[in-house]
Parts: C-alpha cells; structure tokens; sequence
C-alpha cells in the first residue's frame, strides 16, 4: 500500500470525526428541544426518541469532501448522489416528525398532486398503475409517512436511473468484473442491472436500520472493506472517500449504540445504502458486494418474502419481519442481535474483501 495515501486517508477521517464528534451533542440538543422524534411500530420505549442522526455525518463527509478531496473521476458521482438521496431521506423523516400535526395532510395533498400531474399514471391503464403500487407497498423500505412507498420508488427510480446512465453513456461501461474471470460485457443490459443493483442495495439498508447500532455498524464495516479495496485497487481519491466516511460514522455510534441516544432516520440510511451501492459500481466489484452486503441483503430481503408469503399463501415464514424482528420476537436481547449480526457482517466483509482482490 502507498503510504503517503494511508496517510492522507488517515487524515481525512480524523478530520470528518471530529467535526463529527463536535457536531452531535449540539444536533441531539437541538432534536430534543424541538421534539424530533422517531415513530416506532416495534419498540414503545423508543417512541419519540429523537431522530435524523444521519444529517451529522452526510453533512461532515460532504465538507470534508467538497473542500478535501473532490475528484470529478471518483468522488463527485458518490457525493452527489448521497446528497440527493439523502434529501428524499430527509422529506421522509420531517413528515414523520410532523405525522400528527397538520402537515402531513398537506404532504399528502401536494405529493399526489404532483405525481398525479408528472408521472405515467395518466397514461398507464389502471390495472398497472395500481398493480405497481402494490409491488412497491410490498417490497418498499417503509411507509405510513408524508410519502407514499410507490412515491419513494419513482424518486429512487430517478437516482438509480441517473446513476445506471452516468455509468453506462458517460463513463462507457458496460461490463461487471467477477472474480477469476474478469470482466463480463453486458451491452445495453448493463444500465438495467446498475440500476436495479441500486434500488434492491437502497431498500436493504433501509430496511435493516430497525435496531440500535445495527445498520451504522454493519455500513461502518463495508465502508472499512471498500477502503481497503479502493487503496489496493488504485483508487485513491475514492479510498480517502471511504475513510471519511468512517471517521464520520464513529461519533454516530457513539450515540447510536444500545440504549441509543438518536436513531439515524432515512436520511442516514438512504444515504448509506445508495453510496455502497455507487461504491460497488464505481469499483466494478458489484459481485464482491454479494458478501460484503449479505447481512443488509439478508434481512434486506426478508420483509418482502415475508409479505408475499402472506399473500400468497396466508403463512408467515418468520415471526416478525426483518429478520433482525424475528430474533427479537425469539427473546434474543436487541444488543445480543446487533453484536451477532455485526460479527456476521465481519466474516462476510473480509470474505468479501478476499473475493475483490482475487
């Protein structure tokens, strides 16, 4: 490894932590004072404990970013499409905040009027437009917010598409590296495959921020295996990226572990899930990204097939969905769940980071 890089990448996330660090006690103050608080279908005792964590740390690793280590070839597309996912994670959780005032009927009013004057829903017939609804209620991170599931997918449509036509028309790929092979080119498919590697890689942290510390711990390992990844791949602007985004992360757990003192909200997971996901893409390791990512993939995936199965066929194949619920359900304390789910995380990241450097 370069040291000179180590070292600048050292530096970076000494500098995102400690902004990090200074800025959370004044954003819990501030949550609290104004009664930000998280809406909890799972946990009572976490029921208006405050929430939009996430804001701290997208914010110091945009700065340290935007002032340190801008590079148009490796860390502008990243930065660029956290903020904007992070934006969509920030409406989400105002209109949770606001559920019981006023505010979330006039979300409601202004959204549908929006989207029934820009979208396809006046020329899809009706059929379709409702069965859609119902796969992204089904398959959806959340709902019961100011905005609708079926709402958030055509907007993580837009990101994830914008993302699968950077890659493709400006940067010129069409290939997905696997492992002892190389490179498989996959033409006019490979915008597709971008883009739906985004949407299911979004919604699988989204769905796995249901515990305290799990998914800030689970991301803080995968963003620890691309540092490594990037810094053996000659990636460097991208590798001192990932290291800021851990000095980032580290003040967060650090309120965020059990009993936590904030949650992250969705503007600190849709964050996390769309920049691994551009992370996998830009490093052309979307396959390693199967086992770096397998625990968010896993309980990820779990709601979903939960939902269709009572669809279906009227039985639930867990006790709670996600998994991490099913567990808790089981009597597993919500600490020995975390602490378990991370260790797996650990495997499946050094498992994942051995397969990238193959």
């Amino acid at each position: 490894m370069d040291g000179l890089g180590v070292r600048i990448d050292l530096l970076l996330l000494f500098l995102s932590l400690f902004i990090s660090f200074v800025s959370y006690p004044f954003w819990i103050n501030f949550v609290y004072k104004f009664h930000m608080g998280e809406v909890s279908r799972v946990h009572e005792h976490k029921q208006g404990l405050p929430t939009m964590g996430g804001m701290v740390f997208v914010i110091a690793v945009a700065l340290v970013t935007l002032l340190f280590n801008r590079s148009r070839t490796q860390t502008l597309l990243p930065i660029f499409i956290a903020l904007v996912s992070g934006l969509l994670g920030l409406f989400e959780d105002f209109s949770k905040v606001y559920r019981k005032s006023g505010l979330p009927a006039f979300f409601d009013f202004q959204i549908n009027k929006i989207f029934s004057r820009f979208t396809m829903k006046k020329i899809l017939t009706f059929k379709p437009w409702m069965l859609f609804k119902e796969f992204s209620r089904i398959v959806g991170s959340s709902g019961g917010t100011g905005l609708e599931t079926y709402h958030k997918f055509i907007i993580q449509g837009v990101i994830g598409g914008f993302m699968a036509y950077w890659a493709y028309f400006k940067l010129g790929w069409d290939y997905i590296w696997f492992p002892l092979v190389g490179n498989i080119h996959f033409g006019l498919f490979y915008p597709f495959l971008i883009f739906l590697f985004f949407i299911v890689v979004l919604n699988a942290v989204a769905f796995t921020d249901g515990l305290d510390g799990l998914a800030g711990g689970l991301a803080l390992i995968a963003f620890l295996v691309f540092w490594g990844i990037s810094r053996a791949l000659g990636y460097n602007s991208l590798a001192g990226f990932c290291a800021t985004f851990v000095g980032a992360l580290i003040p967060f757990m650090y309120f965020n572990v059990y009993p936590a003192r904030i949650m992250m909200g969705n503007v600190g997971s849709h964050v996390l899930g769309a920049v691994l996901a551009v992370l996998a893409v830009v490093t052309h390791r979307e396959i390693a990204f199967l086992l770096i990512g397998l625990v968010f993939l896993v309980d990820g995936i779990t709601s979903p097939v939960q939902q269709f199965s009572v669809k279906l066929t009227g039985k639930r194949l867990f006790r709670m969905a996600p998994i991490h619920h099913h567990f808790e359900v089981l009597g597993w304390p919500e600490s020995k769940v975390t602490l378990r789910f991370w260790i797996f995380g650990m495997i499946f990241g050094l498992a994942g980071l051995f397969v990238a450097l193959l």
